[in-house]
């Protein structure tokens, strides 16, 4: 008995000290994840993959950086941008723009004058006679109201004589009139094919944008920025054109509005007297708090605060990688950062730009490109 006591006793031990040397044994998974397989974490992906949204994926696709990046250009010179086009209409076409489009002066405010000096381009004409609104007059005799006929000659009321009609009336309020005494827009030039077949696009920067050239108001006639200076349309050329009373000031050509707050500022800008300025981030937290703002970083609290490159005394927000997978489309991780892969040759930018079947037309007689450099 005491021999059959012993055996049982010796095999409970021999079980526990089984069990406790398993605990310590890590089990790994018959086989792991291929690409685009389910998982949990890092360890059920095999070699080369990581555990992305649950989900096994590359994580690092060995794309090198390169330096060059993509541009669109449409163009090297204004020429360019106008194929057959003319940029020039015909001398005809030359006052074109205030003979159709353009019924009032520009330059002109219809209030009360007394001599032409106070109306700009307009004239500072006889006024109304007092008891009408259609009697213009020059002086104080030219709205006294006569009885002839039986009716008062200005007022056309019905009289037996001058005492039924207006007698003591004055001349009053003379007015700058701000009418355009050209504008006639039945006037065959308003539809002459010749004045529209005319280019309008100019070369600025490699893109095809509107021509702001000028010589002259009436070639800004219907632009916000309606007043030729230097040989372009701009909106101002000294505070007096800008609205006084939202303290709007003249800054090269443009009517803003000086900031006071950095609010007003788009942000890592600041309002600095009364202009906003870039200034980029000041710490980390402020790149982690705008990060959170948006769908690119699929962890805002990566987002360090660093210079845009060496030695740059601007700070811009980057975002830290151990693999490529951490970063967005078209990234990589390189030294530690996302970066753009950049390009190798046009073809490649094309390809980015998504640039395919271009064709040129009435409006957009160009072809634009997309050049790596």
């Amino acid at each position: 008995m005491r021999t059959l006591w012993s055996l049982l006793i010796t095999a409970v031990i021999a079980g526990i000290t089984s069990c406790a040397g398993e605990s310590e044994q890590t089990v790994a998974p018959a086989a792991r994840g291929a690409r685009g397989e389910s998982c949990q974490a890092r360890n059920d992906c095999a070699a080369g993959l990581a555990c992305i949204n649950r989900t096994c994926s590359k994580n690092d696709f060995g794309i090198k950086v390169n330096s060059k990046h993509c541009d669109l250009v449409d163009c090297e010179s204004d020429k360019d941008c106008c194929g057959d086009k003319p940029r020039e209409a015909p001398a005809k076409c030359a006052n074109r723009t205030s003979v159709c489009f353009t019924p009032t002066l520009s330059n002109c405010e219809v209030i009360e004058c007394e001599s032409n000096s106070a109306c700009g381009d307009g004239e500072c004409v006889p006024g109304r006679c007092q008891f009408t609104s259609t009697v213009s007059c020059t002086e104080d005799d030219d709205c006294v109201d006569q009885c002839v006929g039986n009716s008062c000659s200005l007022s056309l009321n019905y009289c037996l004589d001058d005492s039924y009609c207006y007698q003591d009336n004055p001349c009053i309020n003379r007015y700058c009139d701000c009418s355009n005494p050209e504008y006639d827009p039945t006037d065959p030039i308003c539809t002459d094919p010749d004045c529209d077949n005319v280019c309008t696009l100019s070369c600025e920067n490699e893109r095809c944008v509107p021509d702001t050239s000028c010589e002259t108001d009436a070639d800004c006639a219907g632009l916000v920025n309606d007043i030729c200076e230097d040989g372009r349309c701009v909106e101002c050329t000294d505070d007096d054109d800008c609205d006084e009373d939202a303290n709007e000031t003249c800054s090269r050509g443009s009517c803003h509005k000086p900031c006071t707050e950095n609010e007003e500022c788009p942000l890592f800008h600041a309002c600095d007297d009364g202009e906003c300025v870039e200034r980029g981030c000041g710490t980390d937290t402020e790149c982690i708090l705008a990060a959170s703002r948006t769908q690119d970083i699929e962890d805002p609290r990566l987002a360090k605060c660093l210079p845009v490159a060496e030695g740059s005394d601007i700070n811009i927000c980057k975002v830290p990688c151990e693999n490529d997978s951490e970063c967005s489309r078209f990234e990589v991780c390189n030294e530690g950062y996302c970066v753009f892969i950049g390009c190798k040759n046009h073809e490649e930018c094309r390809a980015y730009f998504g640039l395919e079947r271009e064709e040129t037309s009435e409006d957009k007689p160009y072809i634009t490109k997309a050049l790596c450099r």
